[in-house]
């Protein structure tokens, strides 16, 4: 039987991407940062997707990350793309949370 992550991993996973996908269609409901909004969406729906179709293949004794750092040290490009789009959505998310908290100082300090 294949090596896995565990369920908790995967729960967490899905729901940062739904929970992506979700702000990003609202932004773009609100015409705020249209392009963006939509490199987004498209981002975490592609990176699982390609993630997903190149690990089929993968060693039963490699889990899904294993696998990708393993890809990523041979410098295999889908494991380049995924790791690209994760570390995009993580700074997109930083940047939208410190907007929202820049926001919300200049509104208490009126």
């Amino acid at each position: 039987m294949p090596n896995t992550l565990p369920a908790w991993f995967w729960i967490a996973y899905y729901l940062f991407l739904a929970i992506t996908i979700g702000v990003s269609i609202y932004n773009l409901s609100n015409r705020k940062s249209i392009r963006l909004s939509l490199l987004v969406i498209w981002i975490a729906i592609t990176v699982p997707i390609v993630g997903l179709l190149n690990s089929i293949g993968r060693f039963d004794e490699l889990n899904e990350f294993q696998h990708l750092v393993s890809e990523l040290q041979q410098g295999s490009l889908w494991a380049v793309y995924a790791c690209s789009g994760y570390l995009f959505l993580a700074v997109w998310w930083i940047t939208l949370f410190l907007k929202v908290r820049t926001q919300q100082k200049k509104s208490v300090a009126r």
